[in-house]
């Protein structure tokens, strides 16, 4: 169903469904549009009031989808396009020249190249050599603290996933997706502590839950946040 709230001159529609979560999901998509998913049996009028309490923090996504140049996962490689890096918005320069070299200079990401043409393969040779190195490099402390206390594997491995940011297999191998060095280094945290929790529990039930609450406080904000990116 298909509802709104008033806050101050400004209408906020939202697409309502509901679900056995716990708690209400807000979501903000690319297109701008909101999602909320809540408990079965909850009043509209609760979800109202919550959604009034994060009503500015919507505002603020809302204004973010609407301003971006490209999807945050699917990009173009040429000058006066943009591509999100851990979270940061960068400015594509393609230069031609005798070197084949990618590097980042304040908010620009300079690719240089001796065929235009082949700036996107470049790029994303580059891009995907940088997620493995840099989110392996951000998972290895989330790593060591869940080993304190349950068994975890040291080693992460990359694949390109359409609709997930990571998994974890029955024998443990955690997987994640490169594309995640498009989002913020506190969302990489929560992908790769969401997966370990699933060392423990394969499911989502309210156990995986409250291992994920006692191991990561915050997670909920993060994903808000991830979300954004999907």
């Amino acid at each position: 169903m298909v509802d709104s709230i008033h806050y101050g001159k400004q209408i906020i529609e939202f697409e309502l469904q509901y679900s056995k979560r716990k708690s209400i999901g807000i979501k903000v998509l690319p297109t701008s549009s909101v999602e909320v998913t809540a408990p079965i049996g909850l009043g509209v009028d609760k979800i109202k009031e919550e959604l009034l309490k994060k009503a500015n923090w919507i505002i603020k996504q809302k204004s973010l989808m609407l301003n971006l140049d490209s999807n945050l996962v699917d990009y173009e490689v040429k000058s006066g396009y943009s591509v999100y890096y851990l979270g940061r918005k960068y400015k594509i320069v393609v230069e031609q020249s005798n070197k084949v070299e990618v590097f980042y200079k304040g908010n620009l990401f300079l690719i240089n190249v001796k065929s235009k043409d082949k700036a996107r393969a470049v790029f994303d040779k580059w891009l995907r050599e940088r997620a493995m190195s840099k989110i392996t490099e951000i998972a290895k402390p989330i790593i060591d603290k869940f080993s304190e206390r349950f068994e975890a594997p040291e080693d992460i491995f990359f694949q390109n996933m359409s609709t997930r940011w990571g998994s974890c297999t029955i024998s443990n191998k955690l997987i994640f997706n490169p594309k995640l060095i498009h989002t913020p280094k506190r969302c990489i945290e929560y992908v790769v502590m969401h997966e370990l929790c699933h060392i423990v529990y394969k499911n989502h039930n309210q156990n995986f839950f409250n291992l994920l609450t006692m191991m990561m406080p915050d997670w909920e904000k993060r994903k808000e946040m991830l979300d954004c990116f999907a």
